[in-house]
């Protein structure tokens, strides 16, 4: 059959979405009504991400009729693997020579040149600041989406009730019943509050955390998706994406933005809280601050009060048993751990891992400081367990 396109030609076709990357709704469906016009149908559609965020887009999958594939359950994102193989498998099985990936992700470069030296045509759609630069030079076409605008919802003032006559107020003629005009309500009566105007911490935050508030209005209403601050960050120059992971540059400001879930995010969170629930009001001084710390060296103090036991210890072993890979200075996620060591068959005890590691602060460190460790950095590996005292 001749690989020509007409007007009434139709070619078997593949949509493969990365929605760790792309996951706008809008986005995602002018992208396959697009595609589908331009081939006539398309015959494949799959997405491929972190489990909740493929969930959160059920609706979307449904109406395009789109299969998932989670992610493994493993701690190194499975993401773009498992496109890159199905694409291949899907040219050499089912003879597909139209692809389009919905990324602009570098990582799929190789992919898309090796595909049109085989013969295929290859897209690539992407949302605005996400694309990597001379992605038209690895494929056959690239087509960017605006980022969407995360602004607040727009606020309606509740409309202001009017003062009604009544006979003891002398608004109304008792005799005769004639109402007598009402003088116009002053006019500090009517205006309303402004329903949006920032919290008075603002005037504390660090200047590039107003920056980022000021860019993403929407943050103080509720938590955005990151698929869709990533590229407004991005093309407001907070971050090169190419240098420093969005993941990294936030972290920055754990005190103020909160990232989740822990494991693979995919929600941004303002805390406003964050600094006034540690300090206790939103008026600050230098003695509220002086106190802040005093909570940060508490909790610390509290984690570490514990002393070990011998089941703790041979608990430890285990661990580092299994985590021969695991060097100095790098950080892993705790609910990812958990998940690695229970695939092996690996029982603690009674201690949660953040637990056990709190025993041992020389060695490890659980991160935030603040709150619920979610997080663990490998300080230095022990080479045995004569350092428990």
């Amino acid at each position: 059959m001749s690989d020509a396109f007409g007007t009434n030609s139709v070619r078997q076709a593949a949509l493969l979405i990365d929605a760790d990357n792309f996951a706008d709704p809008k986005a995602i469906d002018a992208a396959w009504a697009e595609f589908n016009a331009y081939a006539g149908r398309v015959s494949v559609c799959r997405a491929y991400g972190y489990g909740p965020r493929l969930q959160s887009l059920g609706s979307v999958w449904r109406y395009l009729g789109t299969r998932t594939f989670p992610n493994l359950p493993l701690e190194k994102n499975t993401t773009d693997s498992a496109l890159i193989a199905d694409a291949v498998a899907l040219h050499f099985q089912q003879g597909i020579r139209l692809f389009a990936i919905a990324s602009g992700d570098a990582d799929f470069a190789p992919l898309a040149v090796r595909l049109r030296e085989w013969g295929c045509e290859v897209w690539c759609f992407s949302m605005e600041g996400i694309v990597f630069r001379d992605a038209e030079t690895y494929y056959d076409r690239v087509k960017c989406f605006p980022a969407p605008v995360c602004a607040p919802p727009p606020v309606t003032p509740a409309p202001v009730r009017p003062v009604m006559p009544s006979a003891c107020d002398g608004h109304a003629d008792a005799a005769g019943g004639a109402s007598i005009p009402i003088p116009a309500a002053p006019a500090c009566r009517a205006a309303t509050a402004p329903l949006n105007t920032p919290a008075m911490a603002d005037a504390r935050l660090p200047d590039e955390v107003q920056r980022i508030l000021n860019v993403l209005p929407g943050l103080r209403e509720r938590p955005q998706q990151l698929c869709h601050v990533v590229p407004v960050l991005q093309r407001h120059g907070f971050f090169d994406k190419r240098i420093t992971k969005s993941t990294a540059f936030l972290g920055r400001y754990a005190a103020y933005f909160e990232l989740s879930p822990a494991h693979k995010p995919t929600l941004l969170t303002f805390c406003p809280s964050g600094m006034a629930g540690a300090i206790g009001d939103s008026a600050f001084d230098e003695a509220d601050f002086t106190q802040a710390d005093d909570v940060l060296h508490d909790t610390h103090e509290a984690r570490v009060m514990a002393a070990p036991s011998p089941e703790d210890e041979s608990a430890l072993e285990r661990v580092l048993a299994k985590s021969a890979s695991w060097h100095p200075g790098t950080i892993r996620q705790l609910n990812a751990f958990s998940m690695l060591l229970e695939e092996n068959g690996v029982v603690l005890g009674d201690k949660p891992l953040d637990a056990l590691f709190s025993l041992y602060p020389d060695y490890f460190e659980l991160l935030p400081a603040i709150g619920p460790a979610t997080k663990v950095r490998l300080l230095k590996k022990p080479q045995d367990l004569e350092f428990v005292c």
